[in-house]
Formats: structure tokens, sequence, C-alpha cells
């Protein structure tokens, strides 16, 4: 009888396994690129603390129990869920290491600028526009604040990604669509960048192209606000920690797992001037690659899987937590804490956002996502017959 038990167990522990592997593999993001775990761990690290800042954000906008004024002066918890938003700044560290990466080394001759635009437009466009296109509908229909023509300009201005040099504002249809104007404008001058990269194959010459890069965000001003050159800087930090990952070889250290969460700290909570910020998230990404003690919690399959969905989630958990905050938020007030009452409501909403959210990204996302890598395996064998010509 105890054998009985034990096999059942045996066989219910190995039917969890597989149903958790299989559950993994299905979540997983699929990249042309060799898969680099700490990327989609990054990735967690930059999403997870936006979408905490926005569900604060969202409570404190419908939520009538508190005093939203002065819950915004005295509050460290408020304080310390409004730093989230600088998680953008570390998305565009890694868009700067993930698209410089592969074209480090390369001869100009095997520049594939085609796959490289058609892997972005597919991967990135289809996800996009359905959600902005949904939220316009969901403005003119259900919310009704503005006329037609107010939502359709703002609409096309965020279709073609130019609200933000437009109307010098977050995008009205989807508000986090602002970072990815900046992201675009990145994708569309990351080919220069390229050619400069191949010319420059000598690490000094590389070297100056970044300082030129970095004098340009400081001094070269094209709108007011919300343009490329006021992010350039972390788009540059994920470039060099592309070159450094490259041609650099560390030992995995105690000392980097030091590194590393010493910087994500001070990259969120401390360092306020430009050039500090830079250089700790050039430490967070080149120290993210050479952990020892944490490497087994950092690239944790469900860290990494919910990293790897960061795009669907960055579309879609503004609109989700305004939403149910403006439904629940009062409802689910039970004492007069608003550090007790918003923990707990973030605790229910920001792990359903996740599970909800995750329905977008296999239904729209994923199939646009394998779809790209098509184009990603043409770039490859367009590189290989390059090579034998």
């Amino acid at each position: 009888m105890v054998q009985g038990l034990l096999q059942n167990l045996t066989s219910s522990v190995m039917k969890f396994k597989l149903f958790r592997q299989n559950a993994i593999d299905l979540l997983r993001r699929k990249s042309s690129q060799r898969f680099i775990p700490e990327i989609d761990a990054l990735r967690f690290f930059a999403i997870l603390p936006v979408m905490f800042a926005h569900c604060s954000q969202a409570f404190l906008e419908y939520n009538t129990n508190f005093d939203r004024e002065l819950i915004e002066s005295e509050s460290l918890l408020r304080y310390v869920m409004y730093q989230g938003n600088l998680g953008v700044e570390l998305f565009f560290g890694i868009s700067g290491f993930i698209l410089a990466l592969p074209f480090l080394g390369k001869k100009i001759k095997e520049l594939d600028f085609r796959s490289y635009f058609l892997r972005r437009l597919i991967r990135i466009e289809p996800p996009y526009l359905i959600a902005i296109s949904v939220f316009f509908l969901v403005h003119l229909f259900i919310m009704g604040q503005h006329d037609f023509a107010f939502l359709w300009d703002r609409y096309v201005a965020s279709f073609f990604y130019v609200h933000n040099l437009a109307y010098h504002s977050y995008s009205y249809i989807l508000p986090p669509a602002w970072s990815l104007e900046i992201e675009v404008q990145f994708y569309l001058l990351m080919p220069i960048f390229i050619l400069g990269f191949c010319l420059m194959n000598k690490a000094v010459w590389r070297y100056f192209l970044y300082f030129l890069m970095l004098m340009l965000s400081l001094h070269l001003d094209v709108t007011p606000d919300l343009d490329l050159n006021d992010y350039l800087r972390y788009f540059l930090a994920g470039i060099i920690a592309a070159d450094v990952y490259k041609n650099v070889k560390f030992e995995r250290f105690w000392v980097w797992d030091i590194f590393f969460v010493v910087n994500l700290f001070l990259f969120f909570f401390v360092f306020g001037d430009w050039m500090l910020r830079t250089l700790s998230l050039f430490l967070i990404l080149i120290s993210s690659f050479n952990l020892s003690i944490l490497k087994k919690v950092v690239t944790n399959n469900w860290v990494t899987v919910i990293g790897g969905m960061c795009y669907s989630l960055y579309l879609l958990h503004f609109p989700f937590y305004h939403l149910v905050m403006k439904i629940f938020s009062d409802r689910l007030t039970f004492i007069d804490s608003y550090e007790f009452t918003f923990i707990s409501q973030a605790l229910i909403f920001v792990p359903l956002s996740i599970v909800v959210i995750t329905g977008y990204y296999l239904l729209v996302e994923k199939p646009f996502m394998v779809l790209s890598q098509k184009y990603g395996k043409i770039g490859k064998k367009n590189t290989k017959k390059l090579k034998e010509a």
C-alpha cells in the first residue's frame, strides 16, 4: 500500500513537472538570436517596477478614501512606487544592447538592413496597432470624454509614432506608448550607428563614436521634450555593454552579485544625475551576465518568462489598472491605511494583470514574434551567402 502511494506521488510529481515545463515552453519568447536568459530577467526587473508605479497611480486616481496630495508629498511607499517609472530607462538600455549585439564585428557587406527592418516591423507593429485601435474605440464609444476629431487626430499621431513630437505629451490614446515612440526613433537611426561600428573595427574608434553619440544626446535638442536625444544616453549604455559583453570575458564572481543589487538600488532610488544613472545602468547590464550566487534566482524560468512577455504587459497594464481600480478600489478599502490598502490591492491586481494579459501575448504578440523570426533566418542565410561569395 505504501509503495503504491509512493508510486502515485512520484507519478503526480512527474506530471506536474511536465505540465510546468510545457507551460514554460509555451510562454517562452522566441528570438532569432541566441537566447540570453539574463536579458529576459532584466526585462522582468524593468517591467515589474513600471507596473507597480502605474498601479499606484491608478489607485490614487480612483480611491476616494485617501488624500492624494498628502500621500504624494509624504508617503515613502508612494515615492518607492513612483520611482518604478525609471524601469522605462532600463528598457532603453536593454534595447541598445540587443540591437547592437548582432552587428558588432560585422563587415559592411554582411549587413542585412532589409531583414532588420522587417523583423522590427513584424515584431513590434501588429500588437501595438491592435492595442491602440482597441483603446481608440474604447475612448470613442465607452469613455466619451472627447469628440471624434480630437480622438482621431491623436490616434493618427500615435499610429505613426509622432504623438510626442506633435503634441509634446504622452499619447492620449495609450499613455505608455510615449516610450515606444522613442524606441522607434532609435530603431530608425540604428543602421547609421551600425555603419559606424562596421567602419570603426578598432575598439578605440568605436569608443570615439560612442563619445560622439553621447555629446549628441547632451547638446542637440530637437524638440522641447520627449525625443530620442533626451534618452540616447541610456541606449548608448546598452550599446557599450554589448561591446564589452562580446569582446571582454569576465569570470563569474560574487562581487558581480553585489554590483548588480547595489546598482539596481542606485539606479531606481539614488542617482538623479543623468551621468551617474547611465553608469549604473551600464553596470547593471554587465554585472547581470556575470552573476554567481544570484544567477539561479535572477534567471529563474518564471522570471524570464514574465520578462519575455514584457511588451504585451507594457501595452495593456496601464488601462487594465485604471479599469479595475475604478471598479474595485473603493470597494476593497476596509481600513484607514494607505500602505496596507494599496499593498493588498496591488498584490491582487498586479498578478491578475499578468494572468489576463498572457492571453494577449499568446494570441497576438507571440504569433507575430514567431513570424518575425522567419525574416531573421533570411538575414542569416544572406550573411552566409555573402561569406561564401
